[in-house]
């Protein structure tokens, strides 16, 4: 069943769902820079309107101007 899901995705959500196989994780930076997805939040969506299974962990850093700032973070659920 999984497969047949897999075969319906478009050139973006099947990149991104590769990259989260074999990578674990995903924020807009490394998506911009490994699959030139610059939505990411749009592809994540898509996927988990397909039924994959994607969480969300927010993330707050210091920028180079020494300011926070907070970004998502996407993860495949164990098992996937």
């Amino acid at each position: 069943m999984r497969r047949n899901k897999e075969e319906k995705l478009g050139k973006q959500e099947k990149r991104l769902l590769n990259y989260l196989k074999r990578n674990n994780k995903i924020n807009p930076i490394m998506s911009w820079q490994a699959l030139g997805i610059y939505r990411l939040s749009d592809v994540v969506f898509k996927l988990r309107n397909r039924g994959f299974a994607i969480e969300t962990n927010r993330k707050t850093v210091m920028n180079k101007w020494k300011e926070k700032t907070s970004f998502a973070e996407y993860r495949l659920e164990i098992g996937l």
